[in-house]
């Protein structure tokens, strides 16, 4: 937490007259839980206090651990790194993201870190995710594909063995 000195004058702003009517301020105000002293202040008299700004918090459910920048012409996505996932991905044509952010130069540049190395995160119990990406083309070509099988497997689903669209099998009547 930061810690913020907060001056407290009178109602319109201007500091007391005399050290009593501060000290009568800070008496009402120890009341309440709130630490003061009394300090000089230009041509009278205010109140210091030492207030803890708490730090702005992200709540865990609103934040996105793992979006990272769009790059033009890609598609990227996480991809976890469990069996071989990974490698069935670069089959599949993704190369894996390398972390190139830190110019040359750099004074961290020694440091350890992700530089020339792949864009890794934890995603929790122990697995890493991997940011990975393939050509945006490439991947429009791969969810028209799934789209049509899946139409392929809705047509199929609803013609009957007649070949009856909108049959969802056979009917037969007791005679």
């Amino acid at each position: 937490m930061t810690e913020i000195i907060e001056i407290i004058k009178t109602n319109g702003g201007e500091p007391f007259k005399t050290e009593e009517a501060a000290q009568a301020r800070q008496t009402v105000l120890a009341k309440r839980g709130t630490e003061t002293k009394v300090v000089i202040e230009g041509e009278g008299w205010a109140l210091e206090t030492t207030a803890k700004k708490r730090p702005k918090r992200v709540p865990i459910g609103t934040r996105n651990i793992l979006k990272y920048p769009a790059r033009p012409g890609y598609h990227r996505r996480v991809v976890n790194d469990t069996e071989d996932r990974i490698k069935v991905f670069k089959e599949a044509g993704y190369e894996i993201v390398q972390n190139k952010s830190l110019p040359a130069g750099d004074p961290r540049a020694g440091d350890a870190s992700q530089m020339g190395m792949p864009v890794a995160k934890n995603v929790g119990g122990g697995t890493k995710g991997v940011l990975m990406e393939i050509p945006q083309e490439w991947y429009d070509e791969d969810q028209k594909a799934k789209q049509d099988k899946i139409k392929a497997d809705s047509m199929a689903m609803r013609q009957d063995k007649y070949g009856v669209e909108g049959g969802y099998g056979d009917m037969k009547t007791g005679t």
